[in-house]
């Protein structure tokens, strides 16, 4: 779409409309802002985010379930 069709359009629409088509505009330059920076975070924090956390597993960890045993 070219911007003459848009600018067509928004010239028939009322005022009131047209503020909110730039609100829009606006909204949708914010969410792909957001989703950038978002990815950026995400790929740069991604490993060893839990290093430091205290994990703790059981020493039953490997042995069959008593609710399955019908199943085995």
């Amino acid at each position: 779409m070219s911007y003459a069709v848009l600018e067509k359009e928004l010239e028939t629409l009322p005022e009131y409309a047209v503020e909110e088509v730039v609100d829009f505009i606006r909204f949708i330059k914010q969410k792909i802002e957001r989703s950038a920076t978002k990815k950026a975070e995400v790929k740069s924090s991604m490993f060893g985010v839990w290093k430091d956390e205290p994990f703790y597993m059981s020493n039953d960890f490997d042995e069959p379930i008593e609710d399955f045993a019908e199943y085995m």
